[in-house]
């Protein structure tokens, strides 16, 4: 069964928030990868175990993140929130400045070079708590505006991690073949690894290796700092912007 390794922020520039890396150390996680003896790629791909992606879709990833997947030669799954498709990212309860999400000539960029783009849902809400109604336009729509844009739509990152057999089965009847989030137990609840700006090399090793003593405690540390994402929830209620998505 494949796992993912889930970034979100790329950045030089200090974050009021655990789930950034900078770009040296996002530099050393690839290095590591490289050495590892796992097969990295994309989800479907030959003896591929492992998958790169990224939650939210920012610009920094186009900045940041882009130039140095492409100087190691490895390709990732990035997430799409599509009615925040190059705006701001006010639907985070952000301490600081807020930043921009990828515009659709960035995707296009680098989805030409072979990034693939998946959904992160219209407006990122949590899908476990909203009505049928809802649900099927957070998974239905998204993926069909990437699927406008890029001709494919394959896979759906669960925001906040969060899913049930309810979004599972709807995900499936929209159409998605790979779901993130979850207990690993099949394609469409694929454990997510959350790689943090407080991650060391030695932190980074064990969660590649699931047999580690330690990769329990990894575990739980990821737990509880999910939690936190319960503030953002309460802060973003379900909302759908109602602009064009095509600009």
């Amino acid at each position: 069964m494949i796992r993912a390794l889930q970034f979100h922020r790329i950045t030089p520039k200090f974050q009021a928030c655990g789930t950034w890396n900078t770009p040296r150390q996002f530099e050393e996680f690839l290095k590591l990868l490289r050495s590892s003896g796992f097969k990295v790629g994309l989800p479907g791909g030959s003896g591929v175990d492992l998958v790169i992606t990224f939650d939210d879709g920012e610009q920094n990833v186009y900045q940041h993140a882009f130039p140095l997947l492409k100087k190691y030669s490895m390709k990732a799954v990035i997430f799409l929130i599509v009615d925040y498709i190059g705006r701001l990212n006010s639907w985070d309860l952000t301490l600081g400045k807020e930043l921009c999400h990828l515009g659709w000539n960035e995707i296009h960029e680098m989805h030409e070079y072979g990034m693939e783009f998946g959904s992160h849902g219209m407006s990122h809400s949590n899908l476990t708590k909203v009505d049928n109604d809802v649900l099927n336009h957070e998974l239905q729509k998204s993926k069909q505006i990437i699927e406008g844009e890029l001709g494919l739509c394959r896979c759906i990152s669960y925001p906040f991690n969060r899913a049930n057999q309810r979004v599972v089965d709807l995900a499936l009847s929209a159409g998605y073949k790979y779901g993130f989030g979850g207990d690993g137990s099949s394609l469409m609840l694929i454990k997510k690894e959350a790689i943090y700006i407080t991650d060391t090399k030695i932190n980074f090793r064990i969660k590649l290796n699931e047999r580690s003593p330690f990769y329990a405690y990894e575990r739980m540390k990821q737990k509880i700092i999910n939690m936190f994402t319960l503030v953002t929830m309460l802060y973003h209620p379900v909302q759908h912007y109602k602009g064009d998505h095509h600009e």
